[in-house]
């Protein structure tokens, strides 16, 4: 429920100035941060990972057939 009437918002000329300052400043500090990061050597994800190195890194653990001690009748 709206107990008063919405406020008028307005922008001015110094309003965008102000942010597009902010905006370089801000593009300037990340730019060296990406420079950094993309002369690291990226990952290698040529090759097929094993399976059983994904099912550790989930923390899954098969259980196989012959481990169920289970009594048939």
């Amino acid at each position: 429920m709206i107990r008063r009437s919405p406020t008028r918002i307005e922008m001015r000329l110094d309003d965008l100035q102000i942010y597009e300052e902010i905006r370089k400043a801000h593009e300037s500090k990340k730019d060296p941060e990406r420079k950094a990061s993309s002369s690291m050597n990226p990952p290698s994800w040529g090759g097929k990972i094993p399976q059983s190195e994904i099912q550790e890194r989930i923390g899954y653990v098969p259980q196989h057939p012959s481990a169920h001690n289970r009594a048939t009748t």
